[in-house]
């Protein structure tokens, strides 16, 4: 009985071996298309877990991205340079245009790979005429700082990408003229460098719990009231340690924290 249990045991894991991988191949291809497939819960099924990550299907319907020709013609240049996805991109867009009404504050992106959006949010900031400049900050060498609240990251992930590839897409392919970048981790590394200036915007973008706290350690004295903090990484399954980061942070009483089904997470400080 008992080798005819671990013969069963093998069978199973064998054949969960091979179902896995095609179902993980099936389901990439059908997103590809603009598919997803859920499994319909059945009378008789275990009671219901409590999923803390679940897929997120929102009914309304309206794109605007699809009729905003500046936002489409600058998305087609990035492509390949960033892993936002286009709804997270269209925020940024919209987030700066509305950062425009305040009176003054730089802005700051920090995790850049390949400086997708970054080069995005500089592009628009051009349109706006935000006269302030825009800083991208990497190390161009993956993620810094994963410790015990990240369950997924290690170190050292994303880390295909150059200081180069990014110079190339903002300086020649897109020709502009207001970023500047600070290469190293921040804000240790490199804060030292803007420590005297104001921030109207800060797009964080760190995949980790400690980074990202450094991060707002050092900035939020610098954010100017109404200024805006968006985080990637807030609705993702992998990113855990940014979730209880910005969680920490909803009962503070100098800030508005906001979660969008994007997966960002926006804070605007009063």
């Amino acid at each position: 009985m008992r080798s005819l249990n671990v013969l069963l045991g093998i069978n199973i894991i064998r054949r969960f071996s091979v179902i896995e991988p095609i179902k993980a191949v099936v389901k990439r291809l059908l997103h590809h298309f603009g598919f997803e497939i859920y499994r319909i819960r059945q009378r008789g099924d275990s009671p219901v877990v409590v999923q803390e990550y679940a897929p997120v299907t929102p009914l309304a319907r309206y794109s605007p991205w699809n009729k905003d020709r500046l936002f489409q013609q600058a998305c087609a240049l990035i492509q390949g340079y960033t892993l936002v996805d286009k709804y997270r991109c269209y925020e940024l867009w919209k987030l700066i245009e509305q950062s425009a009404k305040l009176s003054n504050g730089s802005i700051i992106e920090i995790g850049v790979w390949r400086g997708g959006t970054g080069a995005l949010i500089a592009r628009q900031a051009k349109n706006c005429d935000i006269q302030d400049r825009v800083y991208l900050c990497d190390t161009f060498t993956g993620v810094v700082k994963a410790g015990p609240k990240d369950s997924s990251y290690k170190g050292g992930e994303h880390a295909n990408t150059t200081r180069c590839v990014v110079e190339d897409l903002i300086f020649k392919r897109m020709n502009l003229d207001n970023i500047e970048i600070l290469e190293g981790i921040f804000p240790d590394q490199t804060g030292h460098q803007i420590e005297m200036l104001q921030f109207r915007f800060c797009h964080i973008d760190v995949d980790v719990y400690q980074s990202a706290k450094d991060i707002v350690d050092w900035i939020w004295d610098r954010i100017v009231p109404g200024g805006i903090v968006v985080y990637d990484d807030y609705g993702f399954e992998g990113c855990d340690g940014i979730t209880k980061y910005v969680e920490e942070q909803i009962n503070c009483k100098d800030r508005f924290v906001f979660h969008n089904l994007n997966g960002h997470a926006v804070v605007i400080k009063l």
